[in-house]
């Protein structure tokens, strides 16, 4: 009678172990995902002053930039002055030219 009556006694004994493999394994499981994020949380705050080291040098980087363009600008307004005084003075140096011309011929 002892053994029968154990029975039941037997079954829950071993529902109890498997409740426990059970909790063990999620135990487990939670461990590994609890390392997993601490490490996203590392790469996250390294990847957060990674970016704002980034923005500070895009920052300097535009800086740089619009000062390139209005150099740039400056050189292009200089080369169009020039080009336009050279044209001048090619013409004058012609005219000059012909004036000697016709002072060559009348001599």
């Amino acid at each position: 009678m002892e053994a029968k009556s154990l029975g039941p006694l037997n079954g829950k004994i071993e529902d109890v172990q498997d409740l426990k493999r059970d909790f063990e394994d999620a135990v487990t499981k939670y461990r590994d995902f609890q390392h997993k994020n601490e490490q996203l949380a590392e790469n996250m705050a390294v990847m957060t002053i990674q970016k704002a080291d980034i923005s500070k040098e895009l920052a300097v980087l535009s800086q740089v930039l619009e000062t390139t363009k209005a150099e740039l600008k400056t050189c292009k307004d200089k080369i169009a002055f020039l080009t336009d005084e050279n044209k001048v003075i090619l013409q004058e140096k012609a005219m000059i030219q012909g004036q000697f011309k016709q002072l060559q011929d009348s001599l």
